[in-house]
């Protein structure tokens, strides 16, 4: 038995479902389910009750889950004594990070200082580019961390087995309009995507080559409304501050950009969008004490 099973066991007992814990593991569905078989097989007994309705724990299963938690607690704690002990070899070296632009406020700043604190001896290099750049970079070089913005089953094709994905939060999605804009005096208390499609948008971009998830979202409705993809986020945000042209983005970046998006307003968006940011590495570095540092010190940012 693997001890990542462990992982994956857990978020299937936590959404009672393999079809919703596969998508936040980024795994298909049916691997999740042969893992999940696996373990009823270590164990020799039956571990989910399984209906229309979905999965629960039998009284076995929920013994697992509490000696799985233990484990993987435990894991941690070792790791955590690991990275504390100024002579272990993971202290020295490199560390690149890999974030797009339009998250990059997302509290990094100061996971990056804690960490920095913790490795004083350790370099950083800290670059931005869109998320199927960053996939293929971690692919690539191995000891590269990414930290990526996933919507729904965008980017799957491209995030192989060699990669292991930690999803970290759901991020809820609002449009962005100036307070004075003629979207924002209209009053909306929210807004559909097929509706927002009719209105007058621009989409942050960060290369001509990436494209831009929205562009997904609203491919359906037709992307004739969507006026501008800027590149540079510094021009995104004061075209956003003309007040003529407004943009889907998450609801936290008004706590991370305040003097950015003053003067701006949010109105909620309707539609169910699933998304999630999270931790991209390769699966060479799940055991790398360093690297799992820096994702527990990212899941812990508030």
């Amino acid at each position: 038995m693997r001890i990542e099973y462990l992982h994956y066991f857990i978020e299937v007992a936590r959404c009672r479902s393999i079809n919703k814990a596969s998508k936040n593991l980024r795994l298909t569905q049916a691997n999740l389910s042969k893992m999940m078989a696996a373990l009823e097989r270590h164990f020799a007994t039956p571990l989910f009750e399984r209906s229309n309705r979905g999965i629960t724990l039998t009284e076995h299963g929920k013994r697992v889950l509490e000696w799985s938690q233990k484990v993987m607690a435990e894991q941690t704690q070792l790791i955590q004594a690991f990275a504390e002990d100024k002579t272990h070899q993971n202290r020295q070296g490199k560390l690149t990070i890999l974030c797009p632009a339009n998250i990059a406020g997302d509290s990094n700043a100061n996971v990056i200082n804690k960490f920095t604190g913790e490795y004083p001896n350790l370099t950083i290099s800290y670059q931005e580019m869109g998320v199927p750049e960053i996939i293929k970079q971690v692919h690539k070089n191995r000891d590269y961390v990414g930290i990526i913005m996933l919507i729904d089953h965008m980017y799957n094709e491209l995030i192989t087995d060699e990669l292991c994905y930690y999803p970290m939060r759901d991020i809820k999605f609002v449009v962005y309009s100036h307070k004075d804009s003629r979207f924002a005096k209209q009053g909306f208390k929210s807004i559909s995507l097929k509706a927002l499609s009719k209105e007058q948008l621009i989409l942050y971009k960060p290369t001509s080559l990436s494209p831009s998830p929205f562009e997904d979202l609203f491919d359906q409705y037709g992307l004739d409304n969507i006026k501008f993809s800027v590149s540079n986020l510094f021009t995104f945000y004061d075209i956003l501050q003309k007040g003529q042209y407004i943009t889907l983005g998450a609801a936290r970046q008004a706590k991370f950009f305040p003097k950015v998006l003053d003067g701006l307003v949010t109105t909620p968006i309707r539609d169910k969008i699933n998304c999630r940011i999270g931790i991209l590495i390769h699966r060479e570095n799940k055991d790398n004490a360093m690297i799992q540092q820096f994702i527990r010190f990212y899941s812990e940012s508030k």
